[in-house]
């Protein structure tokens, strides 16, 4: 992509952005890496990669004793701006990025919300694996609108606790599961494949 620059950005400019412009207002704290797309020094796109809030989520895709090596396509935003086929690319970039930055990492999970219409076109366009869908859950919306996870710092929030905080409970339906694999070589992509447990679904 001709005048498009990937590189990686420091965390708290990443929330900020992702804060004013994805449709949850929120993301999430945490040392993984987040990667900024840029035109003409003016970032137009953010992509964060961050430890999924669930150890089950993690143990999910290879096992307990895998489940470091396991990480999430957390946010994900782009203007409406940019040519045909660019979020695909971003997306491309940004992980050949995380192997580079955090070659432990040998899943990354990424999740589209069926509750937005996003049923993860792009992640099917980027070679991703579909591995079905999650169940409904309850959200819970803060007084600034911002949607909030059921799940804070290692917490089940309970509906007492976000009663008790201001937030609404949100029933968000059923989101469509993928995952990318960062394997070193053919070798390696096989035993991934052997170790996965939530098998594909074509």
């Amino acid at each position: 992509m001709e005048n498009y620059i990937v590189k990686r950005i420091k965390s708290g400019d990443a929330k900020e952005f992702i804060r004013e412009n994805h449709y949850s207002h929120t993301c999430h704290n945490g040392p993984s890496p987040c990667y900024g797309l840029f035109k003409d020094e003016e970032m137009i796109g953010c992509l964060c990669f961050a430890t999924p809030c669930s150890e089950n989520v993690r143990r999910s895709v290879f096992g307990s004793e895998y489940k470091n090596h396991v990480t999430e396509l957390h946010r994900l935003f782009i203007f409406d701006v940019t040519p045909k086929n660019t979020e695909s690319w971003f997306i491309s970039r940004c992980l050949k990025q995380l192997k580079i930055d955090k070659p432990i990492i040998w899943g990354v999970l990424s999740f589209s919300d069926l509750t937005e219409g996003h049923t993860g076109v792009i992640y099917k366009a980027t070679n991703a694996l579909f591995l079905g869908t999650t169940a409904k859950a309850t959200f819970y919306r803060d007084s600034e609108g911002r949607l909030r996870h059921p799940r804070q710092n290692g917490v089940n929030v309970t509906k007492e606790m976000a009663k008790e905080r201001g937030w609404t409970p949100e029933i968000r339906w059923s989101k469509n599961r993928y995952l990318y694999l960062l394997a070193d070589n053919r070798r390696h992509k096989k035993v991934l494949l052997d170790l996965l447990k939530l098998k594909e679904n074509k």
